[in-house]
């Protein structure tokens, strides 16, 4: 607006209000407009930024908070003015605009709460089977995956021979030495908890990177390499290639998600038909004969 005049209270005078307004509170004494700031014709009130202060704030947050709060306040209403000083008048009329955000957000708000209450969200993994073995050609991996013992060791490491056949085996009682050694003296001993992971992964902890790794993995369980360091030890138990439909326990998250969103899509409908049918059984609605106008 033209001539648009700003005024906001000092600092001494806001802490004062601050306290003031942190005992009216507790008195419950909400009635008393005391303005903050002002820009044009439109006033921000104290009582209007009462809720941005924390339970126990200090006097300083107080203030801190207050400036920042009233410093974006005010910046939005010099924007909001200067937008309404030079938007040509076909769109300044928002409102049809500002009624269609608010039903939209209205019903995002309800169906969200009834999601909540309503819809069913445990899958079995019997239904997530199902669902994959129905839809398998859907989920082709992108990337080789592979179920793999990472071990990284000093050089300086005794008895590395040992560890050179005891990471190849799958004997418990080579396993338990594995384990006590790598314990001891390994920089990373890693068999990720035996899920399936990107060979990428593994590509990243070595030294040297793996040429053409979809023949590799066609051929070569084991990987060894060192740099200046250390040594570097892989055991590729499985792989799976980039190309082939993937194990189920690799999609399961995805599928569970595909899932629960089909459920969801089908809540939201049903929902909304019901809640058509319900207004239409009780005469909530009208519909028009336009040819006879």
């Amino acid at each position: 607006m033209p001539g648009t005049k700003l005024r906001t209270i000092d600092l001494a005078l806001l802490l004062l209000l601050l306290s003031a307004v942190l005992v009216s509170c507790s008195k419950k004494q909400h009635d008393r407009k005391i303005p903050v700031a002002k820009v044009s014709d439109k006033y921000l009130y104290l009582s209007d930024i009462q809720h941005i202060f924390p339970y126990k704030v200090t006097k300083e947050d107080s203030i801190a908070l207050a400036q920042s709060y009233i410093t974006t306040w005010i910046k939005t209403e010099l924007v909001v003015n200067k937008a309404e000083l030079n938007l040509p008048p076909d769109q300044l009329d928002i409102n049809q605009q500002i009624d269609a955000y608010r039903s939209s957000l209205l019903i995002y708000k309800y169906e969200e709460q009834m999601i909540k209450e309503k819809l069913d969200t445990i899958v079995k993994d019997e239904e997530m089977e199902t669902y994959f073995n129905q839809n398998a050609s859907s989920f082709i991996l992108e990337e080789n995956v592979v179920k793999a013992l990472f071990i990284k060791i000093p050089k300086t490491a005794p008895n590395i021979d040992n560890v050179k056949k005891w990471y190849k085996s799958d004997q418990h009682e080579d396993i338990k030495k594995l384990d006590s050694y790598c314990y001891n003296y390994a920089a990373k001993y890693d068999y990720f908890k035996d899920n399936w992971l990107n060979f990428e992964i593994i590509q990243r902890g070595l030294p040297k990177p793996i040429e053409n790794e979809d023949e590799f993995l066609k051929s070569n369980r084991y990987i060894e390499q060192e740099n200046h360091g250390f040594y570097y030890f892989v055991y590729i138990k499985e792989h799976n290639s980039k190309g082939a439909i993937p194990p189920f326990v690799v999609v399961k998250s995805k599928i569970k998600d595909i899932i629960l969103n089909k459920r969801r899509v089908k809540f939201l409908g049903d929902l909304e038909n019901k809640i058509y049918n319900d207004a239409q059984d009780h005469s909530n609605f009208v519909i028009y004969n336009l040819e006879k106008k």
